[in-house]
């Protein structure tokens, strides 16, 4: 395997601080990270599945990866945490590594709100639901 194409959610303030993270990481295998808009385009056979609910890798040998796996494949290509991807990997852990993949893929947008990692679009969002007082006494 000498390539990784990591689909993540580019809405995602957390997705994309985690792209950004992987980009700078030194790898043992390429990774091509593409935003889960153009997955569909580049991955046919996998259609009709929402690319924005879960971290999704396909290896260049055909493989796909979800959640956790996915997790662990990007932590294996990477030269830093190969080890950690063999660790979790291993009958023992990977149940808890499960859950906290789980855990962080359940609450990313919320952890991209507190890390204030919105994008524009969420923050747009966000920002309609509030109702701004009305300044008086100027001509704005």
């Amino acid at each position: 395997m000498r390539g990784l194409t990591v689909i993540y959610d580019a809405e995602c303030g957390l997705c994309r601080r985690v792209r950004d993270w992987l980009i700078a990481q030194p790898k043992w295998i390429a990774l091509n990270l593409v935003p889960s808009t153009s997955a569909s385009r580049l991955y046919p056979g996998l259609a009709g599945r929402n690319f924005c609910i879960e971290l999704l890798v396909v290896s260049d040998k055909g493989g796909v990866y979800v959640g956790d796996h996915a997790w662990i494949m990007c932590l294996f290509a990477l030269k830093r945490y190969r080890a950690w991807a063999l660790r979790l990997s291993r009958p023992g852990l990977l149940p808890l590594a499960r859950q906290a993949f789980a855990l962080l893929s359940n609450n990313r947008r919320s952890i991209s709100r507190w890390m204030g990692l919105l994008s524009d679009a969420e923050l747009q969002k966000e920002l309609n639901t509030i109702n701004a007082p009305r300044c008086y006494g100027t001509d704005l």
